[in-house]
């Protein structure tokens, strides 16, 4: 009765190990994480950080002087052919900070002349700028019951038609998707799509939690969060916030997007998850968050669980 439950508390510092052995083959401190990786999420973090600096109330003039000639080392140091978007929403916060320092008439000197320098490289690279800030207007922020009501109205459904997901509605779907928030905008998340009969069937048999449906599921998400996206023990949980962060993102993206959705725990052992990314042909230096399996739900007479919530007053603490 008890062996079981002894059992897993046994093995729990063996997951750990497990845990601390890919944390340090794979992150970012990691002398086995490719540099350019190492670069590419360097880059995100500080150029967010002109951006979150820019969007403040009032922004000092020639702020960030240390943390901008750290990013325009690390650029310099960095291989376009790798991805560009990192120069991509570098370009757009060094314009922008360019902007808004030569706006208040700061003169940056040599400083700014190397921004200018790096300006002039994406320039001829022909990048487009992606970062920066943007204004919103206030009417945005109104009040939408429109927006309440269906957030309150999600459900999962575990019953789909056998129709694949056409290739459009599938990019609307990561297009809602990668607007979901991620710590500094590392933008760790990584959404994989099954759709063949028998890669879901390998994949949801591993899972092992939905066997009463399993051969019924059209259209199947993995999703992952890349782990050398951080570094050091406090941001040791932190993939996880990313990847249900984005998760989240997609559950809603398919009710609006009128699919049904259903996700599927991953809570299995590092074993089970190499195997799962060996059987999906992801990399084993991504964290599984969850499957979601999805589809277009039965037309009529669908039954869904009613998952009832715990009421407000339980689930809300005001100190």
């Amino acid at each position: 009765m008890y062996f079981k439950p002894l059992l897993n508390i046994l093995i729990t510092p063996v997951e750990y190990a497990f845990d601390f052995f890919r944390a340090f083959s794979w992150s970012k401190a990691s002398p086995f994480c490719p540099k350019q990786k190492q670069l590419h999420y360097d880059i995100l973090l500080l150029a967010h950080t002109v951006e979150k600096g820019l969007s403040v109330s009032k922004p000092r003039e020639g702020f960030g002087r240390v943390k901008i000639l750290n990013l325009l080392h690390f650029l310099s140091l960095y291989q376009d052919d790798w991805s560009r978007f990192p120069l991509e929403k570098s370009y757009g916060c060094l314009k922008s900070y360019l902007d808004w320092n030569t706006s208040k008439g700061v003169e940056l000197g040599d400083f700014g002349d190397k921004i200018y320098a790096f300006l002039q490289r994406c320039e001829q690279l022909g990048l487009e700028p992606k970062g920066g800030v943007k204004h919103i207007s206030n009417s945005s922020l109104q009040n939408n019951p429109a927006a309440q009501a269906f957030l309150k109205a999600r459900f999962s459904s575990r019953r789909f038609q056998p129709d694949k997901v056409d290739p459009d509605i599938l990019s609307e779907i990561v297009e809602i998707a990668r607007r979901s928030p991620s710590q500094c905008n590392r933008q760790s998340g990584r959404i994989h799509y099954y759709s063949r009969f028998e890669d879901i069937d390998r994949l949801l048999r591993l899972q092992g939690g939905a066997e009463e449906f399993r051969e019924s599921v059209p259209n199947l998400f993995v999703i992952s969060s890349e782990i050398s996206a951080w570094s050091g023990f406090k941001a040791r949980s932190q993939a996880y916030v990313d990847g249900a962060l984005l998760a989240m993102q997609i559950l809603n993206a398919c009710q609006s997007l009128g699919l049904g959705a259903c996700p599927l725990n991953l809570a299995v052992s590092n074993y089970k998850e190499l195997k799962i990314c060996e059987a999906g042909g992801i990399s084993k230096g991504e964290r599984l968050i969850m499957m979601i399996a999805f589809g277009f739900p039965e037309p009529t007479g669908l039954v869904v669980a009613r998952s009832e919530r715990m009421c407000t007053a339980d689930l809300l603490t005001c100190h």
